[in-house]
Protein backbone atom coordinates (compact mmCIF):
# COMPACT_ATOMS: atom_id res chain seq x y z
CA UNK A 1 0.00 0.00 0.00
CA UNK A 2 1.15 3.57 -1.03
CA UNK A 3 1.20 6.65 1.38
CA UNK A 4 -1.01 8.01 -0.07
CA UNK A 5 -3.35 5.17 -0.02
CA UNK A 6 -2.41 4.26 3.29
CA UNK A 7 -3.32 8.28 3.96
CA UNK A 8 -6.46 8.26 2.25
CA UNK A 9 -7.48 5.10 4.26
CA UNK A 10 -6.81 6.93 7.72
CA UNK A 11 -8.61 9.89 6.30
CA UNK A 12 -11.85 7.99 5.14
CA UNK A 13 -11.67 6.05 8.75
CA UNK A 14 -11.36 9.58 10.60
CA UNK A 15 -13.64 11.16 8.22
CA UNK A 16 -16.07 7.85 9.47
CA UNK A 17 -15.87 8.26 13.22
CA UNK A 18 -16.56 12.17 12.30
CA UNK A 19 -20.01 11.29 10.97
CA UNK A 20 -20.92 8.90 12.95
CA UNK A 21 -19.75 10.50 16.74
CA UNK A 22 -22.09 13.79 14.89
CA UNK A 23 -24.84 11.39 13.97
CA UNK A 24 -25.13 9.86 17.53
CA UNK A 25 -24.94 13.40 19.59
CA UNK A 26 -26.97 14.85 17.55
CA UNK A 27 -29.47 11.71 17.89
CA UNK A 28 -28.74 12.26 21.66
CA UNK A 29 -29.77 15.90 21.38
CA UNK A 30 -33.19 15.36 19.50
CA UNK A 31 -34.07 12.51 22.64
CA UNK A 32 -32.96 14.99 25.30
CA UNK A 33 -35.39 17.69 23.90
CA UNK A 34 -38.57 15.23 23.35
CA UNK A 35 -38.78 14.23 27.44
CA UNK A 36 -38.57 15.51 30.95
CA UNK A 37 -37.75 12.06 32.44
CA UNK A 38 -34.40 12.85 34.62
CA UNK A 39 -33.02 9.44 33.60
CA UNK A 40 -33.16 9.38 30.32
CA UNK A 41 -32.26 13.07 29.50
CA UNK A 42 -29.09 12.51 31.70
CA UNK A 43 -28.27 9.30 29.81
CA UNK A 44 -28.80 10.89 26.28
CA UNK A 45 -26.49 13.56 27.77
CA UNK A 46 -23.77 11.52 28.29
CA UNK A 47 -24.23 9.52 25.52
CA UNK A 48 -23.76 12.39 23.82
CA UNK A 49 -20.36 13.34 25.49
CA UNK A 50 -19.28 10.24 24.73
CA UNK A 51 -19.69 10.49 21.94
CA UNK A 52 -17.74 13.61 21.37
CA UNK A 53 -14.89 12.04 23.36
CA UNK A 54 -14.19 8.64 21.38
CA UNK A 55 -15.51 9.58 18.02
CA UNK A 56 -15.98 13.12 16.72
CA UNK A 57 -13.53 14.63 18.43
CA UNK A 58 -10.29 11.90 17.72
CA UNK A 59 -12.68 11.92 14.39
CA UNK A 60 -12.13 15.70 13.67
CA UNK A 61 -8.42 15.42 14.30
CA UNK A 62 -7.54 12.56 12.15
CA UNK A 63 -9.79 14.03 9.20
CA UNK A 64 -7.67 17.60 9.64
CA UNK A 65 -4.14 15.68 10.16
CA UNK A 66 -5.14 12.99 7.48
CA UNK A 67 -6.25 15.36 4.75
CA UNK A 68 -3.02 17.82 5.25
CA UNK A 69 -1.09 15.33 4.76
CA UNK A 70 -2.61 14.47 1.91
CA UNK A 71 -2.71 17.67 0.45
CA UNK A 72 1.11 17.75 1.25
CA UNK A 73 1.12 14.27 -0.82
CA UNK A 74 -0.76 15.57 -3.98
CA UNK A 75 -0.72 18.10 -6.60
CA UNK A 76 -3.52 20.25 -4.61
CA UNK A 77 -2.07 23.46 -3.18
CA UNK A 78 -2.91 24.97 0.46
CA UNK A 79 -4.55 27.82 -0.62
CA UNK A 80 -7.33 25.83 -3.29
CA UNK A 81 -10.32 27.62 -2.73
CA UNK A 82 -11.97 24.36 -1.26
CA UNK A 83 -9.31 23.55 0.83
CA UNK A 84 -9.49 27.12 2.40
CA UNK A 85 -13.32 26.88 2.48
CA UNK A 86 -13.29 22.98 4.02
CA UNK A 87 -10.38 24.56 7.14
CA UNK A 88 -12.45 27.13 7.62
CA UNK A 89 -15.74 25.38 8.42
CA UNK A 90 -13.61 22.45 10.31
CA UNK A 91 -12.79 24.94 12.70
CA UNK A 92 -16.26 26.94 12.99
CA UNK A 93 -18.21 23.32 13.64
CA UNK A 94 -15.02 22.53 15.80
CA UNK A 95 -15.78 25.71 17.89
CA UNK A 96 -19.49 25.29 18.33
CA UNK A 97 -18.73 21.55 19.84
CA UNK A 98 -16.17 22.31 21.61
CA UNK A 99 -17.08 25.94 23.31
CA UNK A 100 -21.09 25.16 23.21
CA UNK A 101 -22.76 21.90 22.07
CA UNK A 102 -19.90 19.61 24.60
CA UNK A 103 -20.21 22.10 27.40
CA UNK A 104 -23.64 22.03 27.10
CA UNK A 105 -24.37 18.62 27.55
CA UNK A 106 -21.92 17.95 30.16
CA UNK A 107 -24.17 20.45 31.94
CA UNK A 108 -27.12 18.77 31.47
CA UNK A 109 -25.97 15.69 32.35
CA UNK A 110 -24.64 16.97 35.59
CA UNK A 111 -28.00 18.74 36.30
CA UNK A 112 -29.85 15.48 35.44
CA UNK A 113 -27.74 13.55 37.95
CA UNK A 114 -28.05 15.85 41.01
CA UNK A 115 -31.85 15.56 40.48
CA UNK A 116 -31.79 12.12 40.04
CA UNK A 117 -30.13 11.70 43.65
CA UNK A 118 -32.82 14.25 44.86
CA UNK A 119 -35.53 11.63 43.98
CA UNK A 120 -37.19 13.81 40.66
CA UNK A 121 -37.87 11.78 37.89
CA UNK A 122 -39.79 14.64 35.70
CA UNK A 123 -38.33 17.83 35.36
CA UNK A 124 -39.55 20.56 33.08
CA UNK A 125 -36.89 22.62 34.18
CA UNK A 126 -34.20 20.57 32.95
CA UNK A 127 -36.16 19.58 30.21
CA UNK A 128 -36.18 23.48 29.03
CA UNK A 129 -32.71 23.44 29.45
CA UNK A 130 -31.87 20.31 26.96
CA UNK A 131 -33.79 21.83 24.62
CA UNK A 132 -32.71 25.06 24.40
CA UNK A 133 -33.45 26.55 20.80
CA UNK A 134 -30.17 28.42 20.40
CA UNK A 135 -28.83 24.47 21.23
CA UNK A 136 -30.79 23.20 19.01
CA UNK A 137 -30.01 25.56 15.96
CA UNK A 138 -26.61 25.39 16.84
CA UNK A 139 -26.59 21.87 16.48
CA UNK A 140 -28.56 21.88 13.06
CA UNK A 141 -26.25 24.73 12.38
CA UNK A 142 -22.70 22.23 13.01
CA UNK A 143 -24.29 19.15 10.87
CA UNK A 144 -25.21 21.53 7.78
CA UNK A 145 -21.24 22.93 8.32
CA UNK A 146 -20.21 19.20 8.26
CA UNK A 147 -22.30 18.06 5.33
CA UNK A 148 -20.75 21.42 3.26
CA UNK A 149 -17.20 20.24 4.46
CA UNK A 150 -17.66 16.90 3.44
CA UNK A 151 -19.30 18.23 -0.13
CA UNK A 152 -16.27 20.69 -0.63
CA UNK A 153 -13.93 16.82 0.21
CA UNK A 154 -15.36 15.13 -2.23
CA UNK A 155 -16.22 17.10 -5.10
CA UNK A 156 -13.24 19.42 -4.61
CA UNK A 157 -15.27 22.35 -7.05
CA UNK A 158 -13.20 24.22 -8.87
CA UNK A 159 -9.64 21.86 -8.68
Amino acid sequence: MSTYETLLLLHFVSVGLLIGGEGVATAAGIGMSRTSDTRVIGTLARLSSMAEYVALIPGAIGTLVFGLWLVDETFYEFGDTWLVVSYVLWAIAMLVGLLVLGPHSRRVARRAEALRTDGVDESEELHAEASKPLIAILGMGQVVIIIAFLYLMTAKPGA
